[in-house]
């Protein structure tokens, strides 16, 4: 009987829940320390404790799990502070990472230029070896040379180093002696194997991800090192889990070996949360919204299960890596408000972060924040996580400021960083609703983050969407997600060069039968940790489909319940003509189409707690907080504020409204209505209307009932 704690850092706050034996819930907030991430963990964790009556030394030797999500990889990425990495390739494919296939992010604009490459050409060494395109060995290694270049490497100062050959997804024989030899040669060096971080096709996007994984991989494994010292130091002798982009977690050792794969660590824990919300109520389909101090994540839910693509372009750099469809935009509570020389106000990309944060966190910051217009509108009642108190002086000092510049009033400029934020953050999600073919009628919002709740029902209002959710302890979300996170693991095999007709009439379902084993055979030995596999060791077998001829694939999964036989085989042809339609909106039946990868996931469920509970957090309570001005329609009215464990359960009350709930405030506009459930979830829609109305809408009805 033990606890579970998960810690989500983020650029601005660190987000902490812990999940009692008892199947009791608590959280905390706190700053985030970006100089060094461990300290804001080792303060929200006393904070943490000192909720859960506990001191931290007596917290952390009763805790069996801690599930950490972390942007440590982002952000080293995004603010190009990974380290300082080589790369050794094929002789004669030295400009294969810097060529980038020879195409422009913006295709139509002749000055878009790539970002810098994460290795100058003058890091990048080239060796003898040559495998061709059905994995025989045609160019033995050039051991000597693979010598030459690590003398070369440590000369630079190299800090780790990529291994990326050709064709080595079919024979990775040149890249494993390449790498022992390496590790030899520059003991201490972080090494990056393309065929073990990528093993498939594709030798551009296959070398990126080993360079990418290679530069941020040193950081990933520092971080690593110094929090698991400290929180022994404190008596931690349970596991240490870390978020993978794809939702799932692993051990500390694969977490570090692989580092590419936390580079959606935090935000991929909201999923798994958002999962038990809409299946509470029946919702098809969803879309999550999480905003917090820097940044806005959007992703969307079908069944309560968000998608897993393979492929993305983090800071324009190509990974081929499973990751859960997530989508970032740069607006957080801290971005920045600024004006362009032609006096236009404009909300972020940049961020005040935790450090100093907004002005009316008292730190010293002085730009003006959404965070600052959001508490001179009154829009903001609830906490703030460490007892902080924002100060609306500061707030108007900075907005101020911006105003003059504008040639605006306070307030005035205080309503447009409102209306400039709300802007660009309704332009991200209709790009993400077209982009999926989706219907925004057809949706639930739901909203995470300490600023999502404040800003969500006006997004919804501006798209159509009827119907926002926000959960219980909607501002620590990712955390409770990583809560129940599994254990998770993907494995890929290549098909293409293989021998085979590469046709889907073609294919054999002995040789795809015999490909799973192998997947299945290694997710069995890596789950088995000093003993047999997990019982309840869980597979799902996919593949990735095109029509000969075409560049890009589709994922499909294997149909449930089912091997890798002929008919397994034939469903998932028809699965993908299905899918293939519905994401460009034509399918060609009677076309050949070939697999190209198998894909195979790998999941430990986590254990349930012995019974849901009630979050501490949000248990009803009577009483209600008195009234605040807040900024509705071009004026200021007087607004009813009440303490979100005081409204009344399962009862529909009108707004205008402020709810003040633990790290956020949930704003009800006028013209919405809004209750809150038993568990503490609250829902928002048009006034006028009844919540099992939209619901039922929701649920199944036709577009025109839904309008």
């Amino acid at each position: 009987m033990t606890y579970r704690i998960a810690v989500d850092v983020g650029g601005t706050f660190t987000d902490l829940a812990l999940l009692g034996p008892d199947g009791v819930e608590l959280d905390h907030k706190t700053g985030s320390t970006p100089d060094e991430p461990a300290d804001g963990v080792v303060a929200g964790l006393g904070g943490l404790a000192e909720k859960a009556g506990l001191p931290l030394a007596g917290l952390l030797a009763r805790t069996g799990v801690i599930v950490h999500g972390t942007t440590i990889t982002t952000n080293a990425l995004v603010t190009g502070t990974g380290a300082r990495t080589g790369l050794l390739a094929t002789e004669g494919l030295r400009d294969v990472l810097l060529a980038r296939q020879g195409a422009r992010a913006e295709q139509f604009d002749s000055r878009s230029a790539p970002p810098a490459p994460l290795v100058p050409r003058h890091l990048i060494e080239t060796v003898r070896e040559r495998v061709d395109r059905t994995g025989e060995v045609t160019v033995p290694l050039d051991e000597e040379g693979v010598r030459r270049a690590a003398r070369r490497f440590r000369e630079a100062g190299v800090e780790a180093v990529a291994v990326a050959f050709a064709f080595s997804y079919l024979n990775d024989a040149h890249e494993r002696r390449a790498a022992g030899i390496l590790a030899a040669e520059l003991p201490g060096t972080f090494l990056s194997v393309s065929s073990r971080v990528a093993p498939e096709v594709r030798l551009y996007e296959r070398t990126s991800t080993a360079v990418l994984n290679a530069y941020v991989g040193p950081v990933l494994r520092d971080h690593l090192d110094r929090l698991a010292r400290r929180l022994a130091d404190f008596g931690h002798t349970g596991r240490v889990l870390i978020v993978q982009s794809n939702g799932g977690v692993v051990d500390l050792d694969r977490a570090a070996e692989r580092a590419v794969d936390t580079l959606l660590s935090g935000p991929a824990g909201a999923p798994a949360a958002v999962a038990r919300v809409v299946a509470e109520f029946g919702v098809p389909e969803a879309m999550t919204i999480d905003m917090g101090g820097t940044s806005f994540e959007v992703s969307l839910s079908s069944g309560g299960a968000t998608g897993i693509i393979t492929r993305a372009e983090p800071a324009g750099h190509p990974v081929s890596v499973p990751m859960l469809d997530i989508a970032t935009i740069g607006a957080g509570g801290g971005s920045v408000g600024w004006t362009t020389p032609g006096g236009l106000l404009r909300v972020g990309p940049a961020s005040a972060g935790a450090d100093p944060g907004p002005a009316c966190y008292g730190r010293g910051g002085r730009d003006a924040t959404v965070t600052d217009a959001d508490l001179l509108l009154g829009h903001l009642a609830g906490g703030f996580g460490d007892g902080l108190e924002p100060s609306a002086d500061l707030a108007g000092r900075a907005i101020g400021d911006l105003g003059r510049r504008l040639g605006l009033g306070t307030v005035e400029t205080a309503a447009g960083v409102r209306r400039a934020v709300d802007a660009e953050m309704a332009d991200g999600l209709r790009l993400v609703i077209a982009r999926h073919g989706l219907d925004p009628r057809r949706l639930a919002l739901v909203a995470a983050g300490g600023a999502g709740p404040v800003h969500a029902v006006q997004l919804a209002r501006d798209l159509g969407i009827p119907l926002v959710v926000v959960p219980a302890g909607a501002s620590v979300l990712c955390a409770r997600g990583m809560l129940r996170a599994d254990l998770v693991r993907y494995y890929v095999h290549t098909l293409l060069g293989r021998g085979r007709d590469p046709r889907a009439t073609g294919t054999d379902p002995d040789e795809v039968a015999a490909a799973f084993a192998v997947l299945e055979q290694r997710a069995k030995e890596d789950s088995a940790v000093g003993g047999p596999p997990p019982a309840d060791l869980r597979f799902t077998r996919m593949a990735d489909v095109r029509y000969v001829g075409q560049v890009h694939e589709v994922t499909v999964p294997f149909p449930p319940g089912t091997g890798a036989d002929a008919a397994a085989l034939e469903g998932l042809m028809a699965d993908f003509h299905r899918s293939h339609e519905r994401l460009y909106g034509f399918a060609q039946p009677e076309a050949p189409a070939e697999l190209v990868n198998l894909r195979l996931e790998a999941r430990v469920p986590t254990p349930s707690p012995p019974s849901a509970g009630v979050p501490a957090a949000v248990r009803a309570r009577p009483g209600g907080d008195g009234t605040q001005r807040a900024w509705f329609d071009g004026a200021f009215q007087d607004v009813p504020v009440r303490s979100l464990e005081a409204v009344p359960v399962d009862e529909r009350q009108d707004g205008p409204a402020l709810l003040a709930g633990p790290g956020t405030t949930i704003v009800v506009p006028p013209g919405f209505a809004y209750e809150v459930t038993a568990g503490g979830t609250t829902l928002m829609f048009a006034a006028g209307r009844e919540r099992a109305e939209v619901l039922a809408a929701l649920r199944g009805a036709t577009p025109e009932a839904v309008r």
